[in-house]
């Protein structure tokens, strides 16, 4: 049995800022697509804003170490390409947010 719900690790997740815009969140952004539990534990799904994103790297990193950071232990980060990102993904907040930076 998982210790985390889903809702818990996004909630984890959401803290971790967009390394090109830091005014938004990885989650708000609509990046963080899901988390899939299984038997070798979770499995963050992200997509990227855009093909090659540099910052992919670094964001894979950031989701890592603030699950370790919470005792997740065994996470593992898939890209996922398709469905391509669309700003229709990003919250109303990070739209707000987006425009006041």
């Amino acid at each position: 049995m998982h210790a985390h719900t889903k809702d818990d690790i996004f909630r984890m997740l959401s803290v971790i800022p967009d390394p090109e815009i830091p005014v938004v969140n990885i989650f708000e952004m609509g990046m963080l697509r899901d988390v899939l539990l299984d038997d070798s534990g979770y499995e963050v799904i992200l997509t990227p804003t855009y093909t090659g994103c540099p910052a992919m790297g670094m964001i894979e990193a950031d989701i890592l170490a603030t699950l370790a950071h919470n005792g997740v232990k065994g996470a593992r980060v898939k890209m996922v390409m398709d469905p391509a990102w669309t700003t229709d993904w990003m919250s109303g907040v990070a739209k707000d947010k987006l425009r006041a930076y």
